[in-house]
């Protein structure tokens, strides 16, 4: 257990760095991302906050789609998501604003690989995924659609909601799209090798 607390925060903070990077670039933000920028905008609070927000929406809509009772742990984890990420982006990346497209490309990437190294760091804790990943499975448990399916809609929905609200969506909301599923398959299996390598070292001692 102590072992997978680690990977679940430092796991959230590599990923929350990655959405603050990639919000940074200034070229667009994944979708649910990108949402919750256009509601910083619009509303007056900040990124994290709309972050929490939305998360909070989601569990409910999915303990009823699932029909199941809301899961707290995951307001627990959308809490610090949002908590972090205003951490990066209002302290630890305050003064950090790339002007040249050169500059903006570069964050943009670096964000895309910090986001998909941390959620393969932190998915090793096997606590309650976010909000934001569970409505794909609820969407493809209650109307029997594939996870592929399920995943375009939920996505789908969120980039309709971020373009209402004009939010942060442009070539970045594409790439990562197309890239970060790729990068969590590649790292998830050699953080899962490290989990265990490290638990069994440790239940000798």
């Amino acid at each position: 257990m102590r072992e997978r607390t680690v990977f679940f925060f430092v796991g959230l903070m590599i990923l929350t760095l990655g959405v603050a990077l990639i919000i940074k670039a200034n070229l667009g933000a994944a979708s649910w991302d990108a949402l919750a920028v256009g509601e910083s905008t619009t509303f007056g609070i900040t990124v994290g906050t709309c972050v929490f927000i939305n998360g909070i929406i989601l569990i409910f809509i999915n303990a009823f789609l699932l029909k199941r009772k809301p899961e707290i742990l995951a307001a627990l984890s959308i809490f610090i998501i949002g908590l972090m990420i205003d951490f990066w982006l209002l302290i630890g990346l305050k003064n950090f604003a790339p002007d040249h497209l050169g500059v903006q490309s570069a964050t943009l990437l670096i964000g895309i690989l910090a986001l998909g190294v941390g959620i393969a760091v932190y998915l090793q804790a096997k606590f309650p995924s976010s909000p934001m990943d569970t409505i794909m499975v609820a969407i493809s448990e209650r109307f029997g659609l594939s996870l592929r399916s399920s995943r375009l809609i939920s996505e789908g929905l969120a980039l309709a909601l971020a373009v209402a609200f004009g939010g942060a969506v442009g070539i970045g909301t594409v790439i990562v799209t197309l890239s970060l599923g790729f990068i969590v398959q590649f790292f998830f299996p050699k953080f899962e090798n490290l989990l265990q390598g490290w638990s069994e070292k440790l239940s000798f001692k």
